[in-house]
């Protein structure tokens, strides 16, 4: 069920390493056609991400097939799924899948999209508006509506042998807990900062995640290309 309230407004960040820190609730933004807007969500062992965008009504006509697009990335910016909606004027909304919580045992797992669930840490939500909608209905800004919805009650994780590489790549920090609560109780951080050093659980270092820690550069590298190209050839 998507979580209700009165929305916060915040802006989103222009790429991964600037991603504003959101937390369970309503947030509010606007977009523009051709806007990509990046975001990101601390979860922890044992709690489940649920999130739904949605684009309020323009005066035109038309129809634009897959305007919003809404994906989420994990924790090494790698690809989870992507949620679309067309539009024709009318609100519309791009509601993620159901997905499992995050547990080092989703990497057995038969699908993709539950496999990526496997680490603690922060998720990308990536919100993007195709160029084609100001064609139809206008150059904008849009107002965009985020719903966050997080579940279940963060628990220890696996304990490993040391420290991941980046540090504190796979857990929740005391730093990402302050970033989603600066602004109120619905979390949100208005500078978007990064993962700090202070805090979080021993038992959540990670010394080599499924074989990611040596590639982790590549793998981020990867993942920005892959953004670019999914945004080009999936939305339209």
């Amino acid at each position: 069920e998507p979580v209700g309230g009165r929305a916060a407004d915040r802006a989103g960040g222009n790429g991964f390493a600037t991603a504003t820190a959101l937390g369970h609730g309503v947030w509010r933004a606007s977009v523009r056609p051709g806007q990509t807007l990046f975001y990101r969500v601390p979860v922890d062992w044992g709690q489940q991400l649920n999130a739904v965008a949605e684009l309020s009504g323009a005066g035109g006509s038309g129809y634009v097939e897959g305007a919003l697009t809404l994906s989420l990335y994990n924790p090494v910016r790698g690809y989870v799924e992507d949620a679309y909606a067309g539009y024709t004027g009318q609100r519309a909304a791009a509601a993620l899948a159901p997905l499992p919580p995050v547990a080092y045992a989703n990497r057995y797992g038969f699908a993709d999209p539950a496999k990526a669930m496997r680490f603690a840490g922060s998720y990308y939500l990536v919100v993007h508006l195709a160029d084609q909608t100001a064609d139809r209905f206008g150059a904008g800004p849009y107002d965009l509506t985020l719903r966050v919805r997080l579940d279940g009650t963060a628990r220890p994780g696996p304990g490993y042998a040391g420290p991941s590489e980046p540090r504190n790549r796979f857990e929740v920090t005391e730093a990402d807990r302050i970033a989603v609560t600066r602004a109120g109780p619905q979390g949100g951080s208005a500078d978007g900062s990064g993962s700090g050093s202070a805090g979080g659980s021993g038992a959540l270092r990670a010394v080599a995640v499924g074989g990611i820690g040596a590639g982790t550069a590549l793998l981020v590298a990867l993942g920005v290309w892959t953004l670019v190209a999914r945004r080009r050839a999936g939305a339209w």
